[in-house]
């Protein structure tokens, strides 16, 4: 009879905690903390937050100077203020999630930690009053391999989603910004991705002579025109700093209302459902001024990204103007 196989969750739960990461299209992360247990709640100014006593995990949270630990917290940028996380109560037959956001400081977790080497301490705001009162009773929530308690945190910062989560929450389904994509159930290779809605306008062409080196000529895009496209690519590779890849990822980006080139997305200006480009990581980009006609915009990408910064030019230079950048990476969770 073979051996049960060990799954990779498994694992992190034997060793009290980890980094929980797959490959693939569909690939997910979050870092699991295991020994949940209540605290005394607190009543804050504008609700209830539950404290929570979880593992310390492993490496430099577990150092033996209760400084370094403390130090490590105040540096480190897990389980910060403001993110969203998920508390995951497993019992025989029964499973459920309690969403909230942290708000404890890297300072707080720091005190609590000079006290054990084991242990941290932090303050959670849950948005079901349940899970408060199930903290006023104390109730036991880890007890046993059968019955226990973890707490997933994916650094997503709840205020930078919030709004779209509103939205989606209060709009009616026939003004969700891009409603096919969000709902599609098929393949993401089989996804239909039509043009940007400004780029529809048949008077409408991309300024692409802001990319052309000096002395050179690249004529303007009209997205509505096959031989327009071609031109573009090829114009762009001989008259621009662009290398051929680099130019069919313009190119891409220009002609769909989704592309995605890199991490942070940043959508136009025109309508919500304009478009919407994916540009540098999360924390690794630097603050730019782009010149319109109107103002100066300030947006960041990341430094390394030439071909998102060369993708912001053209929508800078074609009057453009993106309305917003979200810093953050959505994973799923479960």
């Amino acid at each position: 009879m073979s051996e049960k196989r060990v799954t990779s969750l498994e694992k992190l739960l034997a060793v009290n905690g980890g980094a929980y990461r797959t490959s693939g299209a569909n690939s997910v992360f979050f870092h699991l903390y295991t020994g949940a247990r209540f605290a005394p709640v607190k009543a804050e100014r504008r609700n209830f937050t539950v404290g929570l006593l979880l593992d310390a995990p492993r490496g430099g949270a577990r150092d033996k100077s209760g400084k370094k630990r403390a130090e490590y917290w105040e540096h480190s940028k897990r389980l910060q203020r403001g993110c969203l996380v998920a508390l995951v109560l497993i019992s025989p037959g029964r499973f459920r999630v309690f969403l909230g956001t942290i708000i404890s400081t890297g300072v707080d977790i720091g005190e609590s930690a000079k006290a054990d080497a084991n242990t941290i301490q932090l303050r959670i705001s849950f948005f079901d009053a349940e899970i408060a009162l199930m903290a006023l009773r104390r109730v036991p929530i880890s007890t046993s391999t059968s019955t226990y308690a973890v707490l997933l945190d994916n650094n997503i910062m709840f205020e930078s989603i919030y709004p779209f989560l509103r939205t989606l929450q209060e709009a009616e389904p026939t003004s969700i910004p891009f409603p096919n994509i969000i709902s599609y159930s098929g393949p993401l290779e089989t996804l239909p991705v039509g043009l940007p809605r400004y780029a529809r306008v048949p008077w409408f062409r991309y300024n692409l002579q802001c990319l052309a080196r000096p002395g050179l000529n690249v004529p303007n895009l009209d997205v509505n025109d096959e031989t327009s496209v071609a031109l573009a690519r090829h114009n762009l590779v001989n008259s621009s700093d662009l290398d051929p890849s680099q130019a069919e990822a313009l190119i891409g980006a220009l002609t769909r209302e989704v592309s995605l080139v890199q991490g942070c997305v940043l959508c136009s200006p025109l309508k919500p459902t304009s478009h919407c480009n994916v540009l540098s990581p999360p924390g690794t980009g630097k603050v730019r001024e782009f010149p319109t006609r109107d103002n100066v915009l300030k947006f960041s990408y990341q430094e390394k990204s030439f071909t998102g910064k060369e993708i912001l030019r053209v929508l800078f230079s074609s009057n453009i103007k993106p309305i917003g950048g979200c810093e953050v990476t959505i994973q799923r969770l479960l």
